[in-house]
């Protein structure tokens, strides 16, 4: 089993949150990850500031030498498909092809993660089917710039090389969706439909196809831990722990 680290840049300062990147290059964790977010959504609690995903990962990619790295995930209702497509293939370029592409379908109107959106006036679509269409399109349109279908006498960056992709789901209609278009899936560990979910993932060696997260717990950076045992049995090689608390950063 691997084990990712995601942190949630907002919760501490800068240099904590590099300092924490760094301390997993060196030790166990597979690759690293941070969060695609407009703003802190708990500025009390937290000790840092909502800092750009990319630019952040730039920075990471530029003190690190083994994690893979990525947004989990890029939300496609803040982020252009060539947006997207640009700043991962720079990642993939500047961090010697350890760039992993993540993408997410966005919040729905009304909901907790909604209220970013609402300050700025961005609308969200209010059906799931529709913010789905939208993933997949973005997706599409990600894989078309790579592939070079519209240089035009133009360059767009390409990575370095294959960049595998994951998609965030929290329904079996997306997790169907992203497998039948070859991407990787990442669902919460408490998700009550967690094993149709995971059902929906073909029998694989691919180390990206299902990722399953968790809140961070240190005792969960242990492969071996029985809480696993299940999700392998499922195809699972991948757990991916989210920072949730200032001291998460520090300890992980």
């Amino acid at each position: 089993m691997r084990i990712d680290l995601h942190i949630n840049q907002a919760l501490a300062p800068f240099s904590d949150i590099l300092d924490c990147a760094v301390r997993a290059d060196v030790s166990a964790y597979d690759a690293v990850w941070v969060l695609d977010h407009l703003a802190s959504m708990e500025p009390a609690r937290n000790k840092g500031q909502m800092l750009d995903a990319h630019l952040l990962l730039g920075t990471i990619a530029a003190r690190t030498s083994r994690v893979r790295l990525g947004v989990l995930v890029n939300n496609v209702a803040v982020r252009p498909a060539e947006v997207i497509a640009g700043a991962t293939a720079s990642l993939d370029i500047a961090s010697g092809g350890r760039a992993v592409l993540g993408l997410g379908a966005g919040a729905a109107p009304g909901t907790y993660f909604a209220a970013e959106h609402d300050a700025l006036g961005n609308r969200l679509e209010p059906s799931l089917s529709a913010r789905h269409d939208r993933l997949l399109d973005t997706l599409s349109r990600i894989r078309a710039i790579w592939n070079g279908e519209h240089d035009r006498n133009l360059v767009f960056p390409r990575p370095a090389g294959d960049v595998p992709i994951v998609v965030g789901v929290n329904s079996v209609a997306l997790a169907r969706r992203a497998v039948a278009v070859g991407c990787g899936i990442n669902v919460r560990g408490s998700h009550p439909r967690l094993h149709e979910i995971l059902d929906c993932v073909v029998a694989s060696s691919d180390e990206w196809s299902s990722s399953v997260w968790f809140p961070f717990d240190k005792s969960l950076t242990d492969p071996s831990h029985p809480r696993f045992t299940d999700l392998e049995q499922r195809g699972v090689q991948r757990i991916v722990l989210l920072t949730s608390a200032p001291d998460d950063v520090l300890s992980a």
